[in-house]
């Protein structure tokens, strides 16, 4: 019989040499992670998608992926197509049964010496079939969990468990947010840029490229730098300040809230409208949880803080067995605030118009407008004609630490 610590022994040069390879791998992956960054002084890590993520087959380093598990999606990182050195990374669905946004992303901690200025994310992105929308997006947040998930190097929900936290009591803000939709069906490699304003007190932010439809988006050479800040645009009183107010364009104007229900509809519809040629429809349906759906858009221009603003929409119902209603939320470094548009429109009734003014608080980061129902439910809703203009400046001045009207 033989030794057992002679077989042991016998073993672990090999395992020696295994872990040498998996040391090599990790520091040379971390090599190339620093030497893409210093080149331009990017933020991101691994923007060109060139190092692989040390024991996985195909994973790049530094990214994560938005993946359900549906089968009908598939995340790729290939050198079938890059643009510049050996990899690009991809999405491609095949399906829309289940409304879902996919993407590519990447957390990066936000310093304080970033505050006051701009991030700028851009990202070369090659269009394949698209049947729908792609985007790139930027997200600033002070996002205490996040913060710390990524210092501790450990999931979300962990630090959620460290901090004692639940997502109720999620202290989570959004402090910025910029998308930028594209729906052509084919392109050869494209730039894409968005930016967003570093207010202070932000301390993480997520740079995503995705598609929201069926095809394939390939990104490729990522980059994210601080810039000096643009100044703040000088809002004009009396003008709507959406974009494709009467549903009229592409769409890319316009943030889609969609849970993910089957059968849930929200969309341009040509068979019915107030004005012009094209309503919005949002046709409701059965769900698990309480949820949005409709569509918005940010005013993001810290100009829109100490205005006095006028929200209005039109809006037709059929059999809807929910509320629908317009409802602005504005972010401050204090949280949210909401600002209900009323009465509610249910059940069976024509078109009937939903209008107030409320005043912005000064400490307003930015504030979003949205054109929803209350899901689960069924029934029908068309929205047109919506606007948000600037009345003038706020009747009366709003401290930090109070509430706006309603």
């Amino acid at each position: 019989m033989s030794n057992p610590r002679s077989r042991l022994t016998a073993r672990s040069p090999a395992r020696r040499s295994r872990r040498a390879v998996v040391l090599a791998c990790a520091l040379g992956a971390l090599t190339i992670l620093a030497g893409q960054a210093r080149a331009a002084g990017n933020l991101l890590q691994n923007p060109g998608f060139e190092a692989e993520l040390p024991g996985h087959p195909w994973m790049p380093a530094a990214w994560d992926t938005s993946d359900t598990g549906l089968p009908t999606v598939f995340f790729g990182r290939d050198t079938l197509l890059a643009r510049e050195g050996s990899y690009s990374v991809n999405v491609a669905n095949v399906s829309t049964f289940i409304p879902m946004a996919y993407n590519w992303s990447q957390r990066v901690l936000i310093k304080p010496e970033h505050w006051n200025q701009d991030a700028v994310f851009s990202v070369w992105t090659r269009s394949n079939g698209v049947e729908g929308r792609a985007y790139v997006l930027i997200q600033a947040y002070r996002d205490t969990i996040s913060r710390m998930a990524a210092e501790w190097n450990v999931s979300r929900d962990e630090a959620m468990d460290r901090l004692r936290m639940t997502r109720v009591d999620d202290p989570i803000v959004d402090y910025g947010w910029r998308r930028l939709f594209f729906n052509e069906n084919t392109t050869e490699w494209v730039r894409r840029e968005v930016r967003v304003f570093l207010h202070p007190g932000a301390n993480v932010l997520f740079v995503r490229g995705g598609l929201f439809g069926t095809g394939q988006l390939i990104l490729d050479d990522a980059q994210l730098v601080v810039a000096p800040a643009s100044p703040p645009k000088e809002l004009p009183v009396g003008v709507n300040l959406l974009g494709d107010p009467g549903f009229e364009g592409d769409g890319n104007a316009w943030e889609y809230s969609m849970p993910p229900y089957r059968g849930l509809r929200v969309e341009p519809d040509t068979s019915v409208a107030h004005t012009g040629r094209t309503s919005l429809l949002i046709h409701g349906t059965s769900g698990m949880m309480p949820a949005r759906s409709g569509v918005g858009q940010v005013i993001g221009d810290r100009s829109i803080a100490g205005k006095r603003v006028r929200v209005s929409a039109w809006g037709q119902t059929d059999s809807l067995k929910t509320n629908a209603s317009i409802k602005v939320y504005i972010n401050t470094p204090r949280g949210v605030q909401a600002v209900l548009i009323g009465p509610p429109l249910h059940e069976t009734a024509p078109w009937a118009k939903l209008q107030d003014e409320f005043d912005v608080p000064n400490d307003a980061l930015a504030l979003w407008v949205w054109f929803s129902i209350d899901t689960p439910a069924d029934g029908r809703i068309h929205w047109d004609d919506t606007s948000l203009e600037v009345v003038g400046p706020a009747a009366t001045a709003s401290p930090a630490g109070k509430s706006p009207t309603r």
